[in-house]
């Protein structure tokens, strides 16, 4: 097996590395060296993302059509490698790594079309609805139920353990719409917008 890097790879790092001097803040590079979790600092962690939107970096792992880089595993892997030696913190995993991966994969056009560009931007910002008290992790213990009014799905129950709910104004959640033979059938993934009642 090869472990050296072609001369296109070390010109990827070189182009990543020159990225991320010119544009690296002090702010954002404390916020990065100052995490506890997968979380940054709220704002300058906005701004980061904001200067990899600019770029077309927020989401190296997606398909082009929708907002990726078109990277492969390797400049994925040289892009997190220098971006961790350089100090910078990551993408909020919530929209970017999780709720857009299964709208890219499951969702509608219309649904990728409106949250997809919204989710690079940062205009939403996503978190969790999985874990419930008497549930913890234990997805087929889920209680909160959705019920469809012929209109809009009625969502009554609780959700805990929602990391940054506090700056989020959207969340997905995974909800009981149907009691079926097993726990694990009837649960449903469902988005969320925190303005909701």
């Amino acid at each position: 097996m090869d472990l050296n890097w072609s001369d296109a790879d070390l010109a990827f790092r070189d182009e990543v590395r020159a990225f991320l001097q010119e544009t690296l803040t002090d702010e954002i590079r404390d916020a990065g060296r100052l995490m506890t979790s997968v979380y940054a600092q709220h704002d300058a962690a906005m701004k980061w993302q904001a200067i990899l939107h600019a770029k077309g970096w927020v989401a190296p792992a997606w398909p082009v059509e929708y907002g990726g880089c078109g990277w492969s595993v390797l400049q994925r892997y040289i892009f997190t490698r220098e971006r961790v030696a350089a100090g910078a913190p990551p993408v909020s995993p919530m929209g970017v790594q999780m709720c857009g991966p299964a709208l890219i994969g499951y969702g509608s056009d219309q649904q990728k079309a409106y949250f997809l560009p919204r989710m690079l931007s940062g205009e939403h910002f996503w978190c969790q609805g999985y874990s419930e008290p008497e549930a913890g992790s234990d997805l087929a213990s889920l209680q909160m139920e959705a019920l469809d009014d012929g209109d809009d799905l009625i969502c009554t129950g609780t959700k805990i353990w929602t990391t940054h709910a506090d700056e989020a104004n959207w969340i997905f959640c995974l909800v009981r719409t149907s009691r079926e033979d097993r726990p694990q059938k009837g649960i449903t993934f469902v988005l969320i917008d925190m303005t909701t009642p």
